[in-house]
């Protein structure tokens, strides 16, 4: 059995989290619509970062888990953590995600958001 790739990317920060999601997305898919691309890849999904419909508080399907500045600061000592730090402790997050489920976490640099890395797994 082949394992699962896990997907991921990153995005500069655009004002707000949602803005971010949506830019990430829209530089993906290029000219076509979004919607268009998910029909087109069915039940089986695209298999990245398109996948994501919302922002949840919690991992589940369609929706991406925003970590809170409690889980940020468990996870890696800060509720600011930078890019270096996340690249070294993202592989924890996926190990508590199922397929389908995906988790953005927000990198600082002193104090201000300034990317964000969308990942997760493929729906199936």
């Amino acid at each position: 059995m082949i394992a699962k790739k896990s997907w991921s990317n990153w995005s500069n920060w655009t004002n707000t989290l949602e803005q971010t999601l949506d830019h990430v997305q829209k530089e993906i898919a290029g000219d076509a619509p979004i919607a268009e691309l998910r029909t087109k890849a069915g039940k089986a999904g695209t298999g990245n970062v398109l996948d994501v419909d919302t922002m949840a508080t919690e991992a589940q399907d369609g929706a991406c888990w925003v970590l809170s500045s409690k889980d940020l600061h468990d996870h890696f000592g800060s509720k600011h953590p930078t890019k270096h730090g996340i690249e070294g402790g993202i592989e924890s997050f996926l190990g508590k995600l199922k397929p389908g489920q995906s988790v953005a976490v927000t990198s600082f640099t002193r104090g201000l958001p300034t990317a964000v890395l969308f990942a997760g797994w493929p729906r199936h």
